[in-house]
């Protein structure tokens, strides 16, 4: 019996002695650029790319940081549309948001031009190529009168639209963002 507990205590010893070596390993990096978070005003994304290529490196982290924003705003708008049609009780929810998400798309692709950048820097590596390090914004109120005005041409749409319940619904989606619930 003195064995089996002698035998535990040193096993255990050695596996949290591992553990405490694994922790103590690791090394944060801190990747420039990536602390741009979205918040109530701005959607927000950041991204990298390298290249042999200065001017590809750039054009390429630029590209992934506005696909990435896309994805970002494309998903929250999602959650606004369910929500919203869920809300005011739509006869053909699920037609209403297909139209809805099909507008948003063509939104989304008029104003993602519309892109800040708030965050750039480039390095040299030491193998000659170059690493470039992006974040972008775009005001909320810009997506969401995109979709207003979107929503104000589409007969169909405009039935079942109603602006002051949908801005509610849009606003606390974006305070669920900053809130980091996502």
């Amino acid at each position: 019996f003195s064995i089996i507990i002698v035998s535990t205590t040193i096993l255990s010893s050695c596996a949290s002695k591992k553990a405490t070596d694994l922790a103590v390993g690791y090394v944060e990096i801190k990747i420039p650029c990536s602390d741009h978070r979205s918040d109530k005003k701005f959607f927000k994304a950041s991204q990298s790319s390298t290249s042999t290529n200065l001017a590809s490196s750039k054009e390429k982290a630029l590209l992934m940081a506005r696909q990435r924003l896309s994805t970002l705003i494309a998903s929250k708008m999602q959650s606004v549309t369910q929500r919203y049609a869920g809300d005011r009780e739509i006869g053909n929810a699920s037609e209403f948001n297909e139209k809805f998400e099909n507008m948003t798309r063509d939104v989304l692709n008029q104003n993602l031009y519309d892109t800040e950048i708030i965050c750039e820097k480039t390095m040299q590596k030491s193998d000659g190529s170059y690493s470039t390090f992006i974040a972008v914004q775009i005001d909320k109120e810009t997506i969401y009168n995109g979709v207003n005005k979107g929503i104000s041409n589409d007969q169909k749409l405009r039935q079942d639209y109603d602006v002051m319940k949908f801005k509610e619904v849009f606003d606390e989606e974006m305070n669920k963002m900053e809130d980091g619930q996502n």
